[in-house]
């Protein structure tokens, strides 16, 4: 198999592995909705609460209007260990 068709290979199917996360993990929108912010100080608190350790991130791989599957973030509140 050429260099080439191999990476299309691989490529399809990263494309094609649809993730659907639980309830619990949230888009950046959707925080925005439910805590009645806008977009960009959503994802400043976001960002902060990743760093701090108050919230995690996960990047799921969902099904897009227009394009293939996309890697979108999402963020849920971080459990205790």
């Amino acid at each position: 198999m050429e260099s080439t068709e191999l990476l299309k290979r691989i490529r399809d199917e990263i494309n094609c592995k649809i993730e659907v996360p639980s309830p619990e993990w949230k888009t950046s929108k959707q925080w925005m909705d439910e805590w009645g912010l806008q977009l960009s100080q959503t994802n400043r608190l976001l960002q902060y609460a990743v760093k701090l350790g108050v919230m995690e991130r996960k990047n799921f791989r969902i099904a897009c209007e227009g394009r293939p599957h996309y890697p979108v973030p999402h963020y849920r509140e971080r459990t205790a260990p």
